[in-house]
């Protein structure tokens, strides 16, 4: 590393974020570029660099000589990443470090569940006034904290003041650059007057954000107890509409704009959380659940330690002796056929209608046999039970082939996904047992128009988007004539707008009220 680096080599600071030590090592170089910085520290371009989740932490190990510690280290006490650790399973988080440590992230937001979330995936710098201060004051420098960065803090956790957001190295600000918080670069989030129950809240999930991220790496949480937990802890009546009052007081709040608004869609929100996870959950709804219910992560890690703990307990218990067998009369078997001791004639019957493939239940009521005959029958003649499987499987897939010809001739206009809607067994079916044959017949299906979608409404979300974002501008500035603003600026007021914009064929109303508030 350049001597300009490495002379001083400053310690971390505090609750220091990776980020913010670069940004300062950036400083005391007297580096112009921001490329140079990155080459040095990491060998890799500035467009790789990413403020929320780094990657090229081998590379800046060695490069350093190893001077502000080893890679795992650095990603557990100094970056985001074990804020979503803890819901991750293991393999997965060990995925994630090596591209953390590697030189490309990759999809790795989209992995962690931050793409499909409902909170976005873009994660601005923030910091507190009061920080700021106290860290002139102490350090001679205000820096980055981590506690501040976490997905969803809006308030700092230790003063409860709002934090300021850095307008630099957001989607629609230009390129990257190596910042340190000051006044020229932060925006006030401008909610207004904030309620006490809106404080009590903000400052209970920032908290619980902190506790969720100083979890570290080594703990993962069990996605099945999770789920156990909240639905023994769920109330026992008007559970959606506890929760709908719960997080009533965030919603005007960025990120949480998209929670749910009514109860029909908070009662499908405590189904997700209830039920075994299918897929990656963004740990902001976990936090959700969690203050609602248990109030602290603490509490709920303890009871989530408690039940993971009984379960292993039961599990190393010996097995229970059999119970010894019980004879049973005839007459208590009401109605079942008793096991017959096979003549040789009708044996050789039996397999031979087996080995075409006959059903076992047809061959029950045919020959008036238990189903535990017939499968010991087939147990002990592997060869036809061979041929039994094969000439089931030919026939259910003929069976279901032909099923799903009679679904597609009846909905020709149907997509795949409303075909599945209208028999979910029989596509789950050919998907598990006959994916190749499948697979052929949807590459057959004309593909649905999605720029013409006739599903969505794109005047009405082009409208309700212009009139969100003028509603947020006369609020802010009393009028929207004459501003002269910047188009930075409107993004800073409404920050998914960025991202709504980038379908560059649509929202033709809002682009021309941009360009409005452009003109003085």
């Amino acid at each position: 590393m350049d001597a300009s680096c490495s002379g001083a080599c400053p310690a971390w600071l505090p609750g220091e974020t990776f980020f913010s030590l670069c940004s300062r090592l950036h400083l005391m170089s007297g580096h112009q570029r921001p490329a140079s910085t990155a080459e040095e520290l990491f060998n890799l371009t500035e467009r790789s660099i990413k403020h929320d989740f780094p990657c090229g932490l081998d590379a800046f190990e060695r490069y350093t000589a190893g001077r502000w510690g080893a890679a795992i280290p650095i990603i557990e006490h100094h970056t985001i990443f074990p804020f979503f650790s803890p819901f991750q399973s293991a393999s997965a988080v060990a995925g994630a470090l090596a591209q953390i440590r590697g030189s490309s992230l990759g999809p790795l937001k989209y992995r962690l569940g931050l793409v499909c979330g409902g909170f976005g995936a873009d994660h601005p710098l923030r910091a507190c006034r009061s920080c700021m201060d106290r860290d002139m004051a102490s350090n001679g420098v205000s820096y980055w904290h981590l506690c501040h960065q976490y997905p969803g803090v809006v308030v700092c956790p230790e003063h409860g003041e709002v934090l300021y957001e850095c307008i630099q190295n957001r989607r629609w600000c230009g390129r990257f650059t190596w910042t340190m918080p000051c006044t020229g670069t932060l925006r006030d989030s401008d909610y207004g007057v904030i309620t006490s129950l809106e404080q009590k809240r903000l400052v209970q999930l920032a908290s619980a954000c902190r506790d969720l991220g100083s979890i570290g790496l080594a703990k993962h949480l069990d996605p099945v107890v999770v789920a156990q937990l909240y639905r023994k802890w769920l109330p026992a009546e008007n559970a959606a509409q506890s929760l709908l009052v719960h997080i009533s007081a965030l919603r005007r709040f960025r990120p949480y704009g998209e929670l749910p608004s009514t109860e029909s869609a908070t009662t499908s929100f405590i189904s997700q959380m209830v039920r075994t996870p299918r897929r990656h959950i963004h740990p902001l709804k976990h936090l959700m659940m969690i203050t609602w219910l248990f109030g602290e992560v603490s509490s709920f890690v303890e009871c989530h330690d408690v039940a993971c703990a009984q379960q292993n307990a039961l599990s190393a218990q010996p097995a229970l002796a059999p119970l010894p067998e019980v004879s049973v009369s005839p007459a208590s078997r009401k109605g079942h056929p008793r096991p017959k001791r096979l003549k040789p004639e009708i044996r050789a019957v039996l397999l031979s209608r087996l080995a075409a493939g006959t059903a076992k239940d047809e061959i029950c009521r045919e020959f008036q046999l238990t189903i535990s005959t017939v499968n010991k029958l087939l147990r002990a003649e592997p060869d036809v039970q061979a041929s039994w499987a094969a000439r089931r499987m030919t026939l259910d897939q003929a069976d279901h082939r032909l099923r799903w010809a009679e679904l597609q001739a009846r909905f020709p206009s149907h997509s795949l996904t409303e075909l599945r809607r209208e028999c979910q067994a029989l596509y789950a079916w050919l998907y598990r047992n006959d994916r190749d044959w499948l697979s052929s017949q949807v590459s057959e299906m004309a593909k649905p128009d999605r720029a013409h979608n006739p599903r969505v409404d794109w005047d009405s979300r082009d409208e309700g988007l212009r009139r969100k974002l003028e509603a947020e501008i006369i609020r802010r500035f009393g009028s929207d004539q004459n501003l002269g603003l910047k188009q930075s600026q409107i993004f800073t007021i409404l920050p998914r707008l960025a991202q709504r914009l980038e379908r560059r064929d649509r929202y033709p109303q809002t682009r021309a009220y941009m360009k409005l508030l452009s003109q003085r």
